[in-house]
């Protein structure tokens, strides 16, 4: 899809981090909650966590679909298995991986499987830069090869609508959030944020070489799958050892990625509304027991989207990423920061967000990946709207964004 499309991509995913720091990270950290749909509740009641949840579940459960879809390409090509069956083998893996792990040890082998993604990306770019004579000469080779790799393929709203759904995923996706709850606390908090905005630049810098190497090689209208494209680039450029361990790499980053999806369905299900609603006096043995089954739902959910997957990788993603923005995003930073803000307004905003985002990604009016341009925006004026004309929240629950901005870390709970 171009320059541009990639571009557009990796400038929204490196914002992330600094626009998450300094607008939500320290705040939510305080907050002394573990998910998203924890804090919903805590700043807006019962009903806002209950919806938020069913978000939650839905989004998570489509966002297995990309993940699943990239295991499915690399694993029928290293072992040589129909891609259904490899769906579903590493599917059921990837479950069974997150739940023998739990959040602690999942947020240590993420750190592992970071490194080794990034040390492959890293090994795959000096590869081409070497092959190709440095960067000038391969830009010049990919543009040659394939001129369409430098337009603009895509209306502005394209590119808009991917920025800004990932400008803010790092705010509203509930996997990254769980992560920012499990800071040992708000500082810890911020410098993360701050320090893994450096690594996903250099994500971004190694992709836009790989990208260009494997325009360079005039073979994406060839594939059958054009998320093939950087298996070929892989397999063109290293030897079968390095190869291997690039494989293993991506497989890493899919894991990692996964994982965190399962266990926030997880969390959702089994202790945001089943320990919640259903029965407080739950064991923490039946509680693990029902995320582990809601996990393998979600994960069977997910194969079968991804054995006849809806779109390309990156517009899956992208197509996530804008909506937990329409749904989240604004109810999330205005419960941060404006005490008015209550749960009328906070019901409004992310059931009139989301449902504006679906109805714009069935009917198509616009570009694609477009819709939280205008669904986002739209989950906003509900919000202030509503609140407003509704009655404030009560004196204890304003407090509340008062102890966001402590600059202790005591928890506001």
């Amino acid at each position: 899809m171009g320059v541009p499309f990639l571009l557009a991509y990796g400038f929204g995913a490196v914002a992330i981090l600094p626009f998450t720091m300094f607008l939500v990270s320290g705040q939510i950290r305080r907050s002394g909650v573990s998910t998203l749909p924890e804090f919903f509740k805590q700043r807006f009641g019962n009903s806002v966590q209950i919806i938020a949840v069913g978000i939650v579940v839905v989004g998570m459960t489509f966002y297995m679909v990309p993940q699943l879809t990239a295991s499915g390409l690399i694993g029928s090509y290293v072992l040589g298995i129909d891609y259904k069956t490899a769906v579903i083998v590493l599917g059921l893996g990837f479950t069974i991986y997150a739940a023998l792990g739990g959040m602690w040890a999942i947020t240590y082998t993420d750190l592992i499987q970071g490194a080794v993604i990034l040390v492959g990306m890293l090994v795959l770019s000096i590869i081409i830069l070497t092959e190709h004579n440095g960067f000038s000469s391969l830009l010049q080779d990919a543009l040659s090869t394939t001129p369409v790799f430098g337009d603009v393929t895509q209306p502005w709203m394209s590119y808009f609508g991917l920025f800004l759904a990932f400008l803010w995923f790092g705010i509203v996706s509930p996997s990254a959030v769980m992560r920012n709850f499990a800071s040992r606390d708000a500082r810890t908090a911020r410098r993360s944020a701050m320090w893994a905005c450096l690594l996903y630049l250099l994500v971004f810098i190694f992709g836009f070489i790989v990208a260009s190497g494997g325009a360079s090689l005039g073979i994406a209208d060839t594939l059958e799958n054009q998320d093939m494209i950087f298996v070929s680039v892989i397999e063109h450029y290293m030897s079968p050892f390095l190869a291997g361990l690039m494989f293993a790499g991506l497989i890493a980053a899919i894991m990692s990625s996964a994982d965190a999806m399962l266990l926030a369905i997880s969390a959702g299900v089994a202790r945001d509304i089943y320990k919640e609603y259903i029965k407080k006096d739950a064991s923490e043995k039946t509680i693990t027991r029902l995320g582990f089954g809601v996990m393998i739902i979600a994960s069977i959910v997910g194969i079968l989207f991804a054995i006849n997957p809806p779109q390309l990788i990156a517009i899956m993603v992208g197509w996530v990423g804008g909506g937990l923005l329409s749904a989240f995003g604004f109810p999330l930073v205005l419960g941060i920061w404006w005490k008015r803000a209550n749960t009328a307004g906070a019901l409004a905003g992310m059931l009139g967000g989301a449902a504006t985002f679906l109805i714009l990604v069935i009917t198509k009016p616009f570009a694609l990946v477009s819709e939280p341009i205008i669904a986002a925006p739209v989950s906003l004026i509900l919000v202030i709207a509503v609140s407003l004309m509704t009655s404030p929240p009560s004196a204890e629950t304003q407090n509340l964004v008062e102890k966001y901005h402590s600059r202790s870390d005591k928890t506001a709970g």
